[in-house]
């Protein structure tokens, strides 16, 4: 099990025992890597999977993101299934494989299940590095929260309203940016094609759950072997919270509030070079850039427990 020891005000530390040993206690060989530093969860990923059967993550979509990018630097063959303890603040996996939200009450039922084919999204900026997704990629007025969110932390009363309650604060500042009155827009285009379509926010998914209970792609599913590109044109405070009122229900999205079209590949260019794109992978904002391609890697992990139907 992999964990960051200061998650949670350094509560982590304590879970992570209970863990091991309830695991231990159900006949499993269990041990703890702690992170020492940002990106260590990957390496330790790629350091312990010729151990293992299992590398289970205590953390939210981000450490588990991190855990992903070091088991895909292995032989396909090589690669243990990878499962979540949910710890984090939207725990989007976490809640697309019906985990239990709380990371002891997940114990008994990751010990109790198999493992599930999972696609795996990829996407690179200009000349960066590739980054992997598991759940999803946010452009504009996603990363545009991402943002504002990480502003706030940075100051010191956002850092205590965060500790006191992160919903509240993602929810202001969700109604900061739907309110912003000249969002910057971008393209988007899918597979090949020429044509785009000039936008403000745009979710690529590779899961139907999008942010806590919320389902921007009703369709998507990790294991078809395919993104869904959900794109919103009208920068429109109502249209922007009419689309997240329905994805919060749960609803389908009529097409005159926006789109949402299958793809195995996008790509995501500003409108200008003085305009970058903002945007994020699973909840970790990225360098703004001018372009980021977005494809799909079919079934490159397993994932333990069941995605719902």
């Amino acid at each position: 099990m992999l964990f960051n020891p200061i998650a949670g005000r350094g509560r982590a530390v304590v879970v992570a025992g209970s863990i091991v040993t309830r695991l231990r206690a159900l006949g499993h060989r269990a041990f703890e890597r702690r992170s020492e530093r940002a990106g260590h969860i990957r390496a330790l990923a790629g350091e312990v999977a010729e151990d293992v059967d299992r590398v289970l993550v205590l953390g939210g979509d981000g450490s588990l993101r991190e855990a992903a990018a070091g088991l895909l630097g292995l032989a396909p063959e090589a690669r243990p299934e990878l499962g979540v303890l949910p710890f984090g603040t939207g725990n989007v996996v976490a809640r697309e494989l019906g985990l239990p939200l709380d990371p002891i009450a997940a114990v008994d039922v990751i010990a109790a299940s198999g493992s599930t084919t999972w696609d795996v999204g990829r996407a690179r900026a200009d000349d960066g590095p590739e980054e992997v997704f598991l759940a999803m990629a946010g452009f504009g007025f996603d990363a545009g929260i991402s943002a504002r969110i990480d502003a706030a932390r940075a100051s010191g009363l956002g850092a205590r309203w965060y500790r006191w309650s992160a919903n509240t604060l993602y929810g202001w500042c969700g109604v900061r940016e739907l309110l912003r009155l000249a969002p910057p827009r971008f393209h988007v285009s899918m597979e090949d094609e020429e044509a785009s379509t000039r936008a403000v926010s745009a979710v690529i998914s590779n899961t139907r759950t999008y942010g806590k209970s919320m389902w921007l792609s009703p369709r998507a599913r990790p294991d078809d072997g395919r993104l869904d590109v959900h794109v919103r044109e009208r920068a429109n405070p109502l249209v922007g919270a009419a689309v997240l009122t329905l994805a919060q229900l749960q609803r389908p999205i009529p097409r005159r509030l926006a789109t949402d079209t299958p793809a195995v590949e996008a790509r995501v260019t500003a409108q200008s070079v003085a305009a970058p794109v903002m945007w994020q992978v699973d909840g970790d904002r990225m360098p703004e850039a001018q372009e980021i391609v977005v494809s799909i890697s079919p079934a490159a992990l397993r994932l333990v427990g069941d995605p719902r139907p």
